[in-house]
């Protein structure tokens, strides 16, 4: 009996390593030359990129992306320089623990306090890092972002 051979193709599904999620998930194919896939969604954060089996820097990955003009340092962008991985991993831990059920539902009416679960429309679950006046800091499973909370609805006129 011959062994399986899985076939790839444009709009099947790939684990991939993702840049932005800095982990290894589903992502649905997008472009292939021949038989090798070129360039691929994160189902997770919706990133398009190249096609990387494995972390950058790892054994087994080739560079995909130029090395920086000497003297110059890569800068990561904001959303990336804010959580350091350790960090990273006990938000996860934190939110794969999290009873959903019990999460209120995100609204700009609404008002949060450090620690507080919320569930947005559209980033689904997040924990609540930081209090600001208006706006809060909350972590969500692959990125983080800032949200306004406990914004009154202007004054009714009679």
């Amino acid at each position: 009996m011959l062994p399986f051979r899985k076939t790839n193709k444009v709009g099947g599904e790939v684990d991939a390593y993702c840049g932005r999620c800095r982990m290894e998930l589903a992502h649905t194919i997008l472009a292939m030359v021949d038989i090798r896939i070129a360039r691929v969604r994160c189902n997770t954060c919706q990133t398009q990129h190249a096609m990387r089996k494995t972390a950058p820097g790892s054994a087994s990955s080739t560079p995909t992306a130029p090395s920086p003009a000497p003297g110059r340092t890569p800068s990561l962008g904001p959303s990336r320089a804010k959580a350091s991985s350790s960090k990273a991993s006990s938000i996860l831990q934190l939110l794969a623990e999290a009873d959903a059920s019990k999460a209120r539902n995100y609204s700009p009416r609404e008002s949060f306090a450090e620690g507080d679960f919320l569930n947005h429309p559209t980033f689904g679950l997040g924990l609540v890092q930081a209090v600001r006046g208006e706006k809060v800091d909350v972590a969500f499973r692959a990125f983080e972002k800032t949200l306004v909370h406990g914004k009154m609805p202007p004054p009714q006129e009679e």
